[in-house]
């Protein structure tokens, strides 16, 4: 029987981890498990932005042919699992603009869960939605954006607007209730962090793997970890001053690299 474990999210909650951990672990994994993350799901989830900012199905026609690409490229052969992490799986990330909520997710996981019965209808297929507490999620969501649009709310101002997006809790109730008897798995982001190889053993701890590559799989550190307060003011700075846009993102680019924004580190 094919292992599933299907990993859409939630934005935020140590899914950059989890994937950096799969991707350097791969060689160990592969045995036994195929990966699909982003780089094989970039059409998928230009589909699901565009749907998570206007709610019209046309926009997920093309997502079947779109996924047997990426499971091709994947290469499952028989007798392996599969895991699939991809936070984009869920459209954009609450605050980009047109998206307030995570309205779209329990139509985009009903969807893909859907596509995964038809195409392994024998499968273990299990849902996996990482999770963490709305406060330091709202925060992490706002420095995300600082750098990737050209927002200028402060971060009461963010957390205000985006309250009803930072309660995954209830974006998991409502998800469970789209796709009816499909098994979902919560882990939150503390727990994770607390397992001795991250959020990525985490997530590899479900899947029934022998114990030699189990003790195999190395440990990546941690990353992404988002803008500290003097560069996320920076960013804000900029947002909110008169610079033409392309002066501002091209500030926000060398910024960011000057200090390694996004890179990895062990730990």
């Amino acid at each position: 029987m094919t292992d599933i474990l299907l990993h859409p999210g939630f934005h935020k909650t140590g899914t950059s981890s989890i994937q950096h951990f799969l991707w350097v672990n791969r060689n160990a994994l592969s045995g036994h498990i195929a990966l699909i993350m982003l780089r094989h799901l970039k059409p998928v989830v230009r589909m699901t932005c565009r749907f998570s900012r206007h709610s019209n199905p046309i926009d997920l026609l093309d997502v079947v042919p779109a996924m047997d690409a990426a499971l091709k490229e994947a290469a499952l052969r028989p007798g392996q699992g599969l895991i699939v992490s991809c936070e984009g799986l869920l459209g954009h990330l609450p605050g980009w603009p047109g998206v307030a909520t995570y309205a779209a997710a329990p139509t985009l996981v009903n969807y893909l869960t859907g596509y995964f019965q038809d195409r392994y209808p024998d499968a273990h297929l299990r849902i996996i939605l990482t999770t963490r507490d709305a406060d330091s999620w709202l925060f992490s969501a706002y420095r995300h954006h600082l750098r990737g649009q050209r927002m200028t709310l402060s971060p009461a101002e963010f957390a205000t607007r985006y309250a009803a997006a930072a309660d995954l809790n209830a974006a998991v109730a409502q998800i469970a209730a789209a796709v009816k008897d499909i098994p979902i798995i919560t882990l939150s982001l503390d727990d994770m962090h607390d397992h001795p190889l991250g959020p990525g053993g985490a997530i590899c701890d479900l899947l029934d793997l022998p114990k030699t590559v189990s003790a195999a799989l190395a440990p990546v550190g941690q990353g992404n970890a988002g803008p500290d307060e003097g560069l996320w003011q920076q960013f804000l700075d900029l947002n909110r001053s008169q610079l033409i846009d392309r002066t501002v993102q091209d500030e926000k680019v060398r910024l960011a690299q000057a200090t390694d924004l996004g890179g990895w580190r062990t730990v």
